[in-house]
């Protein structure tokens, strides 16, 4: 019996160090919302840094420096053979800036509605689901371990974003009156719509941790990827109230995007330490293991 326990625990601790995607705590929920609200703010003020006038400078610029980054950290990621939360967060914020500005530029081009292109950003996802599920048979994110899976994941990621951005912009642009007006929107505002996808998001999470739904189970997936698409109108809904309404626009996309990096360097900073403990502990177990199998050796 005790040469069985030995043996279980390091292949538990070795499954949880090859899985490309942090473990889902409150640190993780907070550490996505945090990444949303500032790639909302950084890219609104990126595109906007060399003024009205030349708008169309500024989103060029914002394509390239986002875009490029968020490609040099995803393959810095995806290279790895364990979850780096440095490489992990820098890729998801980054994303959160490009996503953005992505879903925005398709609305731009195609002339839809935002409830139309929330519908096409939903359906994408959905796709994204159905060639993840036919290639790998597995849509766990406990299960990130080879690259196929890997690319999949962030597809899903990307496409949860823009989803996340036409749907946060549907509630909140009005009808008519404002600067942006279009015909399907619920005019909700950015406030309103935020605590609406919030109450909802703390729903999903509320329900994960008292019912704790089976790992890998359809109940755990579907609630996960619920939250997870939820966290990008929740974070950008109060970006842009405080960026732009509260106190007539007073902190503007510029104070908001120093509070939001701020906030995120602080929660890039508790994963950091973190994973460096569980590593640590990690290296303890192993070296444990392998004195007591030298030792039965000799």
């Amino acid at each position: 019996m005790a040469t069985n326990t030995i043996t279980r625990a390091p292949e538990s601790t070795a499954k949880t160090i090859l899985n490309k995607v942090p473990q889902i705590t409150i640190l993780f929920w907070l550490t996505k919302l945090v990444s949303t609200g500032l790639g909302e703010s950084v890219s609104d003020f990126s595109s906007q840094i060399f003024g009205q006038q030349n708008s169309n400078l500024g989103e060029l610029f914002t394509v390239a420096w986002s875009l490029g980054l968020f490609i040099v950290f995803l393959f810095l990621q995806m290279r790895s053979n364990r979850y780096r939360p440095f490489y992990y967060w820098s890729s998801v914020a980054l994303l959160a800036v490009f996503g953005t500005f992505s879903a925005d530029t398709f609305k731009s081009l195609t002339g839809l509605h935002y409830l139309e292109t929330t519908l096409i950003f939903g359906a994408l996802l959905l796709v994204s689901f159905g060639l993840w599920q036919h290639a790998t048979h597995d849509l766990s994110i406990h299960h990130i371990t080879n690259r196929k899976k890997e690319a999949y994941y962030w597809l899903t990621v990307a496409f949860s974003f823009m989803l996340g951005t036409a749907a946060g912009d549907w509630f909140a642009t009005a009808r008519v009156g404002g600067y942006n007006v279009d015909p399907t929107g619920l005019g909700l505002g950015f406030l309103n719509s935020g605590l609406i996808f919030g109450a909802a998001f703390l729903a999903l999470v509320a329900y994960r941790m008292i019912r704790k739904p089976a790992q890998n189970g359809a109940s755990e997936i579907i609630t996960f990827w619920l939250a997870y698409v939820l966290t990008r109108p929740v974070g950008a809904s109060f970006a842009d109230y405080f960026g732009y309404d509260f106190h007539n626009g007073i902190l503007g996309n510029q104070g908001m995007s120093l509070i939001w990096l701020a906030l995120f360097a602080i929660c890039m900073t508790v994963n950091l330490v973190l994973k460096h403990r569980e590593n640590a502990a990690t290296a303890s177990v192993e070296t444990e293991e392998q004195e007591r199998i030298d030792v039965k050796q000799k």
